[in-house]
């Protein structure tokens, strides 16, 4: 494939990994990073042996960039798209599309008006376990989709690195209602979610747990367990530093004719030292030969791929749209301590 010259705007955690991802393929090349801190985008740059710059704005206009790779917060993903996208690049936004219908419909239009892809950063659609079960969903192994369950919840540091600017439904929850809503692709009829409040809460007055619950058209029902407020010493090793902390996650999915279950809390790995029991992740973007690989590498090569062959991400601005209306149903209804019903 013909090498994709592409650029990050967004420096943070997920940038800095989506760079240094795609800069190690083989067929793509980040040129440019673009943050808001330009020490930040300094540092990222020199890692990709790339330009740096403060506004993406400038970035857009002197770089020849195939792609673009959207990280900025959650809630400012509007503007650099539609600028990234009015050039012609090519687009990946992190998850969420957006955080407001509004948003993600403008991001969308702008792709499709310039005619270039638009995917979104929903990673577990590229982790093997998540995708083995589609496989079998999709191959009538459990007879008629009845419910599922998935727990995603992380250690406190995680809230504090985000510092209160988003709630876990918005930054966690989002990746398993994009699993629901891929394993059984049924209009959703009402979202009803409740909201416990602890030491995140105190520190930084974002709920620290909430559930979930997603009523389908067809009767049948999602819930999910998500939240922040683990123990920091979930994953607070210091070594080897190469060991990144997760969190504690499952999926359950229920059939007619069958039942299908992830555990990803202890993975694959688990360890016990001076610094007591560790479980690293081994699926998502751990650290092979000084290069992060796993699903992440997955996503974007895939993305990639896309990009250079024509085709149809896997994950799509439609879907990243649908999962976001789930989302903001859910907070809806933790605000206004009601059921949310939508209408289509």
């Amino acid at each position: 494939m013909e090498q994709v010259r592409f650029a990050v705007i967004g420096a943070g955690f997920m940038g800095s990994l989506l760079a240094r991802i795609g800069h190690a393929l083989p067929y793509a090349c980040c040129v440019a990073v673009a943050d808001v801190d330009g020490g930040r985008a300094q540092v990222l740059a020199r890692q990709c042996e790339a330009t740096a710059y403060r506004d993406y704005r400038d970035m857009l206009k002197r770089e020849q960039v195939g792609a673009v790779i959207v990280a900025t917060p959650e809630f400012d993903h509007r503007e650099p798209a539609l600028a990234a996208a009015q050039q012609g690049c090519h687009l990946f936004v992190e998850k969420p599309l957006a955080t407001t219908l509004d948003d993600a419909d403008a991001i969308i239009k702008a792709c499709s008006d310039a005619g270039t892809q638009l995917m979104v950063g929903h990673i577990l659609r590229f982790e093997s376990g998540y995708a083995m079960l589609k496989q079998a969903i999709e191959s009538g192994n459990i007879g008629r989709f009845l419910s599922a369950y998935a727990r995603r919840n992380t250690p406190i540091s995680e809230a504090r690195r985000l510092a209160g600017r988003v709630s876990p439904v918005t930054y966690i929850a989002v990746h398993d209602i994009d699993q629901f809503l891929w394993y059984h692709p049924v209009t959703v009829k009402a979202v009803s979610a409740k909201a416990v409040r602890g030491q995140v809460w105190e520190e930084l007055k974002t709920y620290d747990f909430a559930w979930i619950t997603i009523e389908f058209e067809d009767g049948a029902l999602a819930v999910e367990e998500v939240g922040w407020g683990l123990p920091e010493t979930w994953a607070g090793w210091a070594s080897p530093a190469s060991w990144g902390g997760f969190g504690d996650v499952q999926m359950n999915v229920i059939g007619t004719q069958g039942v299908l279950n992830l555990n990803l809390t202890p993975m694959n790995v688990m360890a016990c030292d001076r610094e007591g029991w560790k479980l690293p992740d081994t699926r998502h973007w751990p650290n092979l030969n000084g290069k992060p690989a796993g699903a992440a590498r997955l996503e974007l090569e895939h993305f990639f791929e896309c990009v250079a062959q024509g085709d149809t991400p896997v994950v799509t601005g439609a879907d990243g749209r649908r999962s976001l209306e789930v989302v903001l149903a859910a907070e809806q209804s933790i605000a206004g301590d009601c059921t949310v019903y939508l209408h289509h």
